[in-house]
């Protein structure tokens, strides 16, 4: 199913200053026309990354994920998007290879079902998650390995009708603070200090927002400083 994006399209002059997050999402689910402009323009090593994925939709939605990521940067750094090359971190996170062009961009991707987002940042490293909201038959198990003692005793008192958003809430913000620091998930969720229904990080130095950029989706996006204005986004569709 399509999600029903809950952003506006960008404004055509469009630019990305100091201080400014700019969240952009889109439906993974392409049509024809558009994957192929999204292939046209990925790297050899992307292609060959999609070629590795069993099943059609999923080889799609990697293809329609990068060529959307190539689309927003160009478009924020005035190139072609088959002119970006990236370079991955220790836990494989995406980066720019070099500020060749005089500028430079942090970012984010993450995908849920068939919704991407992306978070863009000119100055502070950045971090993003998005979930789909839905019951979780194993919720108690994973809050009881991934949830600090104190976030699995607030979720533990809420009532049945809202666990599932605080859950997806809490764990979205989570896994974005570690993807800001450039860290995975796993082992270290339960280290990452973040209430559910509260609005503090364990970390000072970061600043985050919650959205709803869909129906039935919550997201968190966390940026390495203390206040940021953020500016969300319905990425717009081409012939």
């Amino acid at each position: 199913m399509t999600p029903q994006i809950l952003f506006d399209p960008p404004p055509p002059d469009l630019e990305l200053v100091n201080g400014d997050i700019h969240i952009f999402c889109a439906p993974l689910d392409q049509p024809l026309t558009r994957l192929e402009q999204f292939a046209a323009s990925l790297s050899k090593d992307e292609r060959q990354r999609a070629s590795r994925f069993i099943f059609e939709r999923d080889r799609n939605r990697f293809v329609a994920g990068r060529g959307m990521l190539r689309e927003i940067l160009g478009r924020l750094l005035r190139l072609e998007p088959g002119e970006l090359i990236f370079s991955y971190g220790f836990r494989g996170k995406p980066r720019l290879a070099a500020a060749a062009w005089g500028n430079f961009l942090h970012f984010n991707l993450a995908h849920s079902d068939s919704l991407v987002a992306y978070a863009v940042s000119r100055d502070a490293e950045i971090g993003i998650d998005v979930e789909r909201i839905r019951p979780i038959h194993e919720a108690e198990q994973i809050a009881a390995h991934f949830f600090s003692e104190p976030e699995q005793a607030r979720w533990s008192l809420l009532p049945a009708e809202k666990k599932a958003a605080a859950f997806f809430k809490c764990w979205t913000r989570k896994e974005a603070l570690l993807k800001a620091r450039g860290e995975g998930i796993g082992e270290q969720l339960n280290q990452v200090q973040v209430f559910a229904d509260a609005r503090l990080l364990d970390n000072a130095q970061y600043s985050h927002r919650e959205l709803m950029p869909a129906m039935g989706y919550t997201a968190t996006v966390v940026v390495k400083r203390r206040a940021a204005h953020v500016h969300c986004w319905k990425c717009q569709e081409k012939d």
